[in-house]
């Protein structure tokens, strides 16, 4: 009887202990959010997150524009209005046949384009130059620019052993009234015409022309000067000063006058350069300067 009870005991205690074991495995717990983000690795607060590092390789377009200033090419500079394109200062020759006197010293004056009668520069002061006796009073005057550059080019002159002198320089508009009647009656009026202006056409009224002449010619005013030492100095060097002959034989039917080697005309060094490489009348060239 003793034996039984003993296995009843342990029957028993057998049930109770696997009862217990059953218990504590019932509801085993799941991670929790804390447990998953402390299993991640440490940052510092400064240092980018994986998540970050993959918006610093993908930035936006606004942070794209930011960041890129210096490869975004420079705007095309703006293209000037049409009025501001033309680089020459296109204006009238004359007006109705009247000159057009804004131009200054690339004035026009010839048989067809006269000066108004009471027209006088200015400007006039005495060309400090050697004049031939009969050269007196506002003849020896020229437009200040002109008196300076006609003054550096008889220095140089001199200088090269050219012996010139001047002639005749400014004219009134009454002088050459006398000036062109006398030749007239000398001459006849179609004979005058090609040597002289009329009253109102001449270029010694502008101010900017002189005669010049030279001991080799006694100082006269003939074509023959243009076979001299002087007046190949001066259609060689002329130019040089701001100078042109404005009459050269070559264009006697396009001016309308004959063969003057001692008529200077000043236009200013850049055009009378211009002028004396294309070898044309200054008529020809200040109407297509002017276009």
């Amino acid at each position: 009887m003793r034996y039984p009870s003993v296995l009843m005991v342990c029957g028993a205690l057998t049930f109770m202990l696997a009862g217990c074991t059953t218990n504590e495995q019932v509801e085993p717990k799941e991670p929790t959010t804390q447990s998953s983000t402390i299993d991640e690795p440490q940052t510092e607060p400064n240092e980018p997150t994986s998540n970050q590092e993959v918006e610093t390789e993908s930035p936006t377009d606004e942070e794209t524009t930011e960041s890129e200033p210096e490869v975004e090419e420079q705007p095309a500079e703006p293209t000037p209005p049409a009025a501001e394109e033309p680089t020459t200062p296109v204006q009238p020759i004359e007006v109705d046949g009247v000159a057009n006197l804004e131009l200054e010293e690339l004035i026009l004056v010839n048989k067809q384009i006269a000066l108004p009668a009471n027209y006088q520069p200015s400007d006039l002061v005495e060309a400090n130059i050697d004049f031939v006796d009969s050269a007196v009073g506002e003849r020896r005057m020229m437009r200040k620019e002109a008196a300076r550059a006609i003054e550096e080019l008889m220095s140089d002159a001199k200088a090269s052993g050219i012996d010139l002198k001047g002639t005749s320089a400014f004219r009134s508009y009454g002088y050459q009234v006398t000036l062109f009647n006398a030749y007239v009656e000398r001459d006849g009026k179609e004979q005058a015409m090609k040597y002289s202006a009329p009253p109102g056409h001449s270029e010694h009224q502008t101010g900017l022309a002189i005669d010049v002449s030279s001991a080799s010619v006694n100082y006269q005013l003939t074509q023959s000067l243009g076979e001299t030492v002087e007046g190949k100095w001066l259609a060689e060097h002329a130019h040089e000063y701001g100078f042109i002959i404005r009459y050269q034989k070559a264009f006697e039917k396009e001016t309308g006058y004959m063969y003057e080697p001692w008529h200077l005309r000043y236009i200013g060094t850049e055009h009378a350069k211009a002028v004396h490489a294309l070898n044309q009348p200054y008529d020809r060239y200040i109407a297509e300067y002017m276009k």
